[in-house]
């Protein structure tokens, strides 16, 4: 029983982050704004590959943007304070500096400068995956990684503050993606080059509909509903879970389906289609999540699959993966699974170590910027439901 005790300490935390509670989730919040509303520097993520720096500089952004936003819809007193915060990151992910691995990776093709097929009479070759090279229209080209993340936050915003200063923004890139997302033959919007990942269209796809229902404009849900039929018939395995990554020709699988892809592709589909969402968190519970001395924890590749740890999933020990645990924990949130909510929460106060950074703030001293990033937006969902 006393080997129990730990996990049960960690746990009682949990319940600070309730819907009736908010210091915990105002000090975290805080925390987070101060690293957000100035330029981050790639190096401090050291992950060994400048573009998954630059990545983790934008993730940072991004999420600090959706967890404060979240926090502005559930606590309306203190709307105005967190709206600002989300508004700060907003404007930090937009610049060029957050953009830049997105523009690199496309060669050179700014995701802004790309809004509305402005170039779409020009044909580029690009090198594709195992399909081969391809001849793509330059307005298709698809970034749906910054432009779908992105497009979630302003959403989110749009729908806090429809005459945020964000919203033709909002509707450019609504509308672009809507249209990529209509004409793609796989009904998936490249991320780089010949790479498809379902879980970043399921970004592109919850940002179109929660668009929708912020403005009442009804127009782009079509794209929507195609990309939600196709998903279910073609990238989502047998056990429920979503193939991390798909052939730019043919749509077959080339990655497993994995945890980290699945439990982040429930938290974003939560905005927009709520069965949708609570089939991919069941998967993910049913399939991956299990507990160690009482601590909760979710395993990247299924039960009877050995994978490599990538950095989607972070560290995976024993098979357990750090990102699948941390998204799930949003997962959780979402679909107001207490039980599963707080044995994850319990692993993330042990190896997170949360502590008091300065007088009204909090810190995750094992997280960094994008940890804790990450961590406010996870412990804050469901508050848009």
């Amino acid at each position: 029983m006393l080997r129990f005790v730990p996990a049960w300490w960690c746990r009682r935390a949990a319940d600070t982050w309730s819907g009736r509670e908010r210091a915990a989730a105002d000090a975290l919040a805080t925390r987070v704004a101060r690293w957000a509303a100035r330029p981050l520097r790639a190096k401090a993520f050291g992950t060994g590959s400048r573009r998954f720096d630059d990545e983790w500089v934008f993730g940072a952004y991004m999420m600090a943007a959706m967890g404060a936003g979240q926090l502005a819809r559930a606590h309306s007193d203190h709307a105005a304070r967190h709206l600002a915060e989300m508004r700060r990151a907003i404007a930090q992910a937009t610049s060029a500096a957050a953009r830049r691995f997105d523009r690199e990776g496309w060669r050179g093709a700014d995701p802004l400068e790309t809004l509305g097929g402005e170039h779409s009479g020009r044909r580029e070759v690009f090198a594709g995956d195992r399909s081969g090279r391809r001849e793509v229209f330059a307005g298709d080209r698809g970034h749906a990684a910054y432009l779908g993340y992105l497009n979630l936050a302003l959403s989110l915003e749009r729908s806090l503050d429809p005459a945020t200063p964000n919203a033709k923004l909002n509707d450019r890139i609504t509308r672009t993606l809507a249209s990529r997302l209509a004409r793609a033959e796989l009904a998936l919007v490249e991320t780089y080059p010949g790479e498809l990942y379902p879980v970043d269209n399921c970004a592109v796809a919850a940002s179109i509909a929660l668009h929708a229902r912020a403005t009442a404009n009804k127009q782009h849900l079509p794209a929507f509903a195609r990309f939600v039929r196709v998903l279910e018939k073609r990238y989502v395995a047998p056990n429920g879970l979503l193939y991390q990554r798909v052939a730019a020709g043919s749509g077959a699988p080339v990655d497993a389906p994995r945890g980290s892809g699945s439990a982040l592709a429930a938290y974003f589909l939560s905005f927009a289609d709520q069965q949708l969402s609570t089939r991919r968190y069941r998967a993910v519970r049913e399939a991956l999540v299990g507990s160690l001395l009482g601590f909760g924890m979710v395993r990247e590749y299924a039960r009877e699959r050995v994978g490599r740890a990538d950095i989607d999933s972070g560290p995976v020990v024993l098979g357990y993966g750090v990102s699948a645990t941390g998204f799930a924990i949003g997962a959780a949130r979402a679909h107001a699974d207490t039980r599963t909510f707080r044995s994850l929460y319990a692993t993330l106060h042990l190896f997170g170590a949360p502590h008091a950074a300065a007088a009204g703030e909090l810190e995750l001293l094992s997280g960094g910027p994008l940890g804790n990033a990450i961590a406010l937006a996870m412990l804050s969902a469901g508050a848009t439901r």
